[in-house]
């Protein structure tokens, strides 16, 4: 690629080049395949220096985190590496939670676990969410925030053995990077760092598989457990990956093109919802290994939700942190063609303490048709009772969809993603 990459897709493409001219999915610095580990950091990286993206978590305070870390040693008192148990079964659950029924959840896995406690022992390990836990603590939970706390005091001391053609061959990805992108990424310096957290957290999730000795574990977000996918391969523990999100070609955490040979820290098997995420791209496992498991929660909430009647002047903008700015601006751009409508713009749980930083976001939250919702609210009940749906790629529009919602797609870095959801889908309008 001679031109500055400038979307994600021509992202996506620079990357596997470099992949290709380096072999990079292969390259091993002191026993770790690096580039397998960090792919997806990488991108993001360069996806936000590109401007391509913006920054796509929360950022907390420092005293909240000095806040969290006595959170972190008080949890750490009653769960820790001898309070663990042996299970048969693990579930990583996702720390990001939802208010549902009078408690909160974590959607993607409550019901799949209260499913298999019915059958066998399992252990849900919980990270905290910005040094928070806020779902109902059950009797096989088990907080890792001594895990935080251990990789902390142990990741100072891990060495990395880099041989000078390692050294060499990351300075010129660094220049090759630099050359096309015109952007500088530290990779001299942000590898080295990387294989000592990878090192560190290999230690410790080693020790905990040994202790617990499941023989499967299911987790959520694979591409950012790298170590600890390793650690439970080596210890002959099945890993599932259960689908929580839009994927397709252009999504790097699960993308590898012409690839053949397997991957060292991808999951033995992946769940998806239905036989259209089954079909849409080629995974790096064998078909067999990517089955079909469906959305227990959402086909929960379509049942509660059957005698909530839509409103045809209802409109639900489902905002995404990586685009926060840039899809208010879209919305307040067009907001004539919504004038007859009730906007209900609801925020990603990453931009509730930072939505006023959006300045097309102040001005529409100034509209009397617009509400701006912050914080918890029913999502499902929403869709249940608005006509159209707006977002760029999130997963609520595949739900949405479940609802009967028309769908307008904001034309913005990521709607890549959304390719084979506007082919066969009926009437996708896309905003510019």
């Amino acid at each position: 690629m001679k031109n500055r990459p400038a979307s994600i897709k021509e992202l996506c493409e620079f990357m596997w080049e470099l992949e290709h001219k380096f072999e990079l999915l292969d390259f091993e610095i002191d026993n770790v395949k690096i580039w397998q580990s960090e792919r997806m950091r990488i991108y993001y990286r360069l996806a936000e220096r590109l401007g391509i993206l913006e920054h796509p978590h929360a950022r907390i305070s420092r005293f909240a985190k000095i806040r969290n870390i006595f959170g972190y040693i008080k949890n750490s008192f009653r769960d820790n590496l001898w309070t663990l148990r042996k299970s048969e079964c693990v579930v990583v659950s996702h720390p990001r939670t939802v208010f549902s029924d009078g408690e909160y959840i974590d959607i993607y896995t409550k019901e799949m676990i209260d499913e298999i406690r019915l059958t066998s022992k399992v252990l849900e390990l919980e990270d905290s969410h910005l040094g928070v836990h806020r779902k109902t603590r059950s009797s096989f939970t088990h907080y890792t925030d001594w895990i935080a706390l251990m990789f902390r005091l142990l990741h100072p001391f891990v060495n990395v053995n880099i041989n000078e053609q390692a050294q060499t061959m990351l300075a010129d990805l660094e220049a090759e990077i630099f050359k096309t992108c015109k952007v500088h990424i530290d990779i001299q310096k942000f590898i080295p760092q990387r294989i000592k957290v990878f090192k560190a957290l290999l230690f410790i999730y080693r020790r905990v598989f040994h202790v617990i000795s499941p023989k499967i574990l299911y987790v959520l977000v694979s591409y950012g457990k790298a170590p600890m996918i390793q650690a439970a391969k080596e210890n002959n523990i099945y890993v599932v990956e259960l689908q929580h999100g839009v994927f397709s070609r252009y999504h790097l955490g699960y993308s590898f093109p012409g690839r053949e040979k397997p991957l060292d820290y991808f999951p033995d098997q992946f769940n998806v919802w239905s036989i259209y995420w089954k079909k849409l791209m080629d995974f790096p496992i064998d078909n067999e290994r990517v089955v079909i498991d469906r959305f227990r929660f959402l086909e929960s909430q379509k049942a509660k939700y059957t005698h909530i009647i839509k409103r045809s002047d209802q409109i639900i903008v489902l905002s995404q942190a990586a685009l926060g700015e840039e899809m208010a601006a879209v919305i307040f751009k067009n907001i004539d063609r919504f004038k007859d409508y009730s906007v209900k713009y609801k925020l990603h749980p990453e931009e509730y303490e930072s939505w006023y930083r959006y300045p097309s976001l102040q001005k529409l939250s100034k509209l009397r048709n617009v509400e701006i919702l912050k914080g918890e609210v029913p999502l499902y009940e929403l869709f249940a009772s608005s006509t159209i749906q707006i977002g760029v790629f999130s997963t609520a529009l595949y739900e949405g969809v479940e609802f009967q919602c028309k769908t307008m797609l904001i034309d913005l870095p990521g709607i890549e993603y959304m390719d084979k959801f506007i082919e066969t889908q009926k009437n996708v309008e896309v905003l510019r």
